[in-house]
Formats: C-alpha cells, sequence, structure tokens
C-alpha cells in the first residue's frame, strides 16, 4: 500500500498533467484522479499557496498552471538530456530521408515533441507540441514499453481523429504488444490523412524506455533501419552524458 506522502506527490504530479491541457474545477481534478473533491481541493489550494497554480475568485473556483510551471516546463525541455542527445541524430535523420523527423516521450494522454527536423514549416508534430499517443507512431511505441502508463490512457475513451485512428482499447492493447515483440511501431492515416510514421525505441544507460525516435511522411515505412541508426546515436549521446 502506498504511503500518505507517495500518494499525495503522485496525485499532484497527476493533477498538474491535466491542468497542462485546460482549466478545471476541484471536482473535474477529482473525477479524473479518482479522488474525494474535499482532496482534490486540499491539493489544488496548497499548489495555488505555493505559487504553481493560479486560482480563480466565484462560486466555482477554476485552477491553471501559473507561468512559474510553465517556465520550470520550458527550462527542462530544452536542456533535458534526451532532448539535447537528440538534435544531431533528429537533423540527420531528416537531412537522410527527407521526411520529417522528430522525438516523443510521453505526457499525461499524449507524446510530447522534444526535437524535430521538417522541411516545411507546417509539418507536425511542432516542436513542444503534443500530439495523441495512441494515435501516432511514437506514442503506439511508448505505451507498448511502459504498461502502467498504457493502461492510464485507456482508462478514458479514445479520440477519434481520421477514420483509421484506433479507439478501442483492447485493439490498441494488441497492437501495442506487437509493436513490443517487433522493436518498433507504426502508423498509417491514423493522426493525420495520408500520413505515416514509424518509430523505435530510445533506452536509457538502464535500458528503459524513456523516448521514440519517429521519421513521419507520406511514404516511410521503408526507412526503418535510418531510424533505428539514428535511435542508437540518441543512445550514445544518453551514456556519454
Amino acid at each position: 500500500m502506498a504511503s500518505p506522502e507517495s500518494f499525495f506527490v503522485t496525485r499532484t504530479m497527476q493533477a498538474v498533467e491535466v491542468l497542462a491541457f485546460q482549466s478545471c474545477s476541484a471536482p473535474q481534478i477529482a473525477d479524473v484522479l479518482r479522488v474525494d473533491a474535499r482532496t482534490a481541493r486540499r491539493l489544488l489550494n496548497r499548489l495555488a499557496d505555493e505559487g504553481w497554480l493560479t486560482r480563480s475568485e466565484g462560486r466555482t473556483r477554476m485552477y491553471s498552471l501559473s507561468l512559474r510551471v510553465v517556465a520550470l516546463a520550458a527550462h527542462f525541455a530544452e536542456r533535458a538530456p534526451v532532448a539535447r542527445a537528440a538534435q544531431a541524430p533528429v537533423r540527420a535523420l531528416h537531412d537522410r530521408t527527407g521526411a520529417t523527423a522528430h522525438l516523443t516521450v510521453p505526457s499525461y494522454r499524449s507524446v510530447l515533441c522534444l526535437a524535430q527536423r521538417a522541411g516545411c514549416a507546417d509539418a507536425r508534430p511542432h516542436l513542444r507540441e503534443l500530439v495523441p499517443a495512441h494515435a501516432s507512431a511514437g506514442g503506439k511505441l511508448l505505451l507498448a514499453h511502459r504498461g502502467a502508463w498504457r493502461e492510464s490512457v485507456l482508462e478514458l475513451p479514445l479520440e477519434r481523429l481520421t477514420d483509421r485512428t484506433i479507439t478501442d482499447a483492447d485493439a490498441l492493447r494488441e497492437v501495442c504488444a506487437a509493436s513490443a515483440e517487433q522493436g518498433f511501431a507504426t502508423e498509417d492515416g491514423e493522426y493525420r490523412p495520408g500520413l505515416q510514421g514509424i518509430a523505435v525505441p530510445v533506452r536509457d544507460p538502464s535500458g528503459e524506455v524513456v523516448a521514440a525516435m519517429t521519421l513521419v511522411g507520406p511514404d516511410v515505412m521503408g526507412y526503418r533501419s535510418a531510424v533505428a541508426k539514428s535511435a542508437f546515436e540518441v543512445e550514445e549521446g544518453l551514456q556519454a552524458s
């Protein structure tokens, strides 16, 4: 059984993740975290008193992330070891293939782009953009290797982004199991019509999958070895850091 301290820390971080997407009331946070509304309100008020959240006035108080959190997140995203290690490999992968190359990490029910190189300004995802995990190659790759996170994502309904998006939880579990076995994940028009994606894992020195190296474009399935080479280069960078 988790200690009260670890319970509070875990729920605090989950609340911050939820608030990264939109402002919420204490009952809304309580519903997502599956805790009593009084517990959620106490947690949120403590964060607001410490300057991590802003709190509206009125009968229904809404909570939002403060600029203190935004500044902290931006600082981490820029200086995170995996983000620094990925810069050159991502650029080289794009140069070799002409497709959009990027590296993503888990973020609540999405994946966050920490490094990106593309040939045009409107290529997605943009740097530091969130992409639904269930609809992207990188997201499915990370879901395949992070079981607890996968189940937390599948607890809520999955959004249909195109007519090819997988929204059935059991079907996605099967896809993730196959991805874990074969060592890569793909997408085919599931996030944006007409675009394919292929992703391979990036592991830290302990062997944990911490990120996904992904290539996205109209026809990229034949570049698996190039993506794997770039992922290996990131891992070498993490070893050296």
